[in-house]
């Protein structure tokens, strides 16, 4: 990620630039929680950083199966494509 910024509206704010940008990352970007800790009412758990949807329902095998399936098949045509 590339920031351009203006080191005179950090300093207008009483800042210096690097703690401006910090401060711009920091409103901008949720924070990430270190466990499984689940956001209200949504479903959602932060595991490893990352937002995990939990319905408490298995996927069905028909499911997995298929995305599964695709994965190969589109792993197949980039090993191909190299050889065609």
């Amino acid at each position: 990620m590339t920031l351009n910024l203006k080191s005179d509206v950090a300093v207008a704010q009483g800042l210096s630039v690097r703690d401006y940008a910090q401060q711009l990352v920091e409103r901008e970007l949720p924070t990430v929680t270190s466990g499984p800790a689940p956001l209200e009412g949504s479903g959602m758990v932060s595991e490893n950083g990352l937002l995990v949807y939990r319905t408490r329902k298995p996927l069905p095998a028909q499911a997995i199966d298929e995305a599964i399936r695709r994965s190969r098949e589109g792993r197949s045509k980039r090993i191909l494509c190299n050889f065609s």
